[in-house]
């Protein structure tokens, strides 16, 4: 079982992945409270459940896809 420090670890760099992700026109993707906003979808338990398949790459994808 992952530790709360990993789980917040892995939380934050998929929150910057999103951040750093941008439009088309190279506007930023989402602001932070979007972002943080749509990372919340995923529950701590979401998270450690993904984390030993997923990079946090991968699961910024996911979650900027839906």
């Amino acid at each position: 079982m992952a530790q709360k420090k990993e789980i917040d670890a892995y939380r934050m760099a998929v929150l910057k992945v999103m951040l750093e992700a941008k439009k088309e026109n190279g506007e930023p993707r989402f602001d932070e409270e979007e972002a943080k906003s749509t990372l919340d979808i995923l529950s701590d338990a979401d998270i450690e459940f993904g984390m030993p398949f997923n990079t946090p790459q991968e699961t910024a994808k996911m979650l900027m896809e839906d």
